[in-house]
């Protein structure tokens, strides 16, 4: 890379001034215009392509966003001094459930997805989330401009702008031409507010702990004065249960409970005697679960 020489004066001082010394190597840096050194000094190599993972528009940037920008600011820089014609364009991520709960934050809405639109139409929705983003850019260049970033804003591209829009729908377009794109199924998270789809981070966005409701319930053997004791986090299914599964090398005791004889998983015993409250019970047996296999039980509904 050619070197630039820039002529600059400066008065020592014998005062440490940090803050002082910051807006000045700022106000140096931008008069020595380094973005066209650069690009003249390289202008002959081939250009590498960067294009900056957007972040979302949805709220002032935190210490995580800082550390992840100098990192990717760091890595260009480094890169560039070593020769290579490094595009380093930005990007803004505008759409999505973020930016929409941003919005009907700030509008005030607490119901679903259907009954916020049904107050205010999408047009009032479309039009908040078009401002919001523009308010929070305003932070996010002026962060960037503090951390002395060196992106290309000038083409930084918008998700919601038509040109962006309409290029991934090329993209898709050709993954399908070329035999790239499938059909199929998979779980997704969904969101019966929000009436869509989730994404790993979105779910993240809303994830609380909450109790989950579950019931411990007894199968009677047939024949038989002895109980399969079930746990299960979704009592709607045991209306069609039709099976009870054991593990076949596992094993199973056979516990002696006031008059009743109980089967539980050998290592679940002290628990399930805790949860419940008892404390006078023996066990007189174990079995492995290959030794239950074949036996038939009662419906606990029959």
């Amino acid at each position: 890379m050619k070197k630039s020489v820039v002529n600059i004066s400066s008065e020592f001082s014998n005062e440490f001034n940090p803050k002082r010394l910051e807006e000045e190597v700022r106000e140096y840096w931008k008069n020595i215009n380094v973005e066209k050194i650069v690009r003249d000094a390289l202008s002959k190599e081939k250009p590498v392509g960067y294009v900056d993972g957007p972040p979302t528009m949805n709220g002032e940037p935190h210490i995580g966003h800082i550390r992840g920008r100098i990192m990717k600011d760091l890595w260009y820089r480094f890169s560039t001094l070593k020769g290579l014609n490094l595009v380093f364009r930005g990007g803004w991520d505008t759409q999505g459930l973020p930016v929409e709960l941003q919005a009907e934050k700030e509008l005030g809405l607490t119901g679903s997805k259907a009954e916020n639109l049904k107050k205010i139409g999408p047009e009032k929705l479309v039009e908040t989330c078009k401002k919001l983003i523009q308010r929070y850019n305003v932070v996010w260049m002026e962060c960037d401009r503090l951390l002395g970033m060196s992106l290309d804003y000038e083409k930084a591209y918008w998700t919601n702008r038509d040109e962006y829009i309409e290029r991934e729908w090329k993209y898709l377009e050709k993954a399908w031409e070329k035999g790239l794109l499938g059909e199929g199924f998979r779980v997704v998270a969904y969101c019966p507010s929000c009436q869509t789809s989730l994404s790993h981070s979105e779910v993240s966005l809303g994830y609380e702990m909450v109790d989950d409701p579950s019931v411990y319930f007894k199968m009677k053997l047939r024949e038989k004065e002895i109980y399969l004791i079930l746990w299960t986090t979704m009592p709607f299914t045991i209306i069609t249960d039709e099976i009870v599964g054991v593990k076949p090398d596992a094993e199973y005791s056979y516990i002696q409970v006031n008059s009743e004889t109980w089967i539980v998983a050998s290592e679940r015993v002290n628990f399930l005697m805790e949860s419940l409250g008892i404390e006078t019970y023996k066990i007189t047996k174990t079995v492995k679960g290959t030794d239950m296999e074949g036996e038939k039980y009662i419906h606990p509904l029959a």
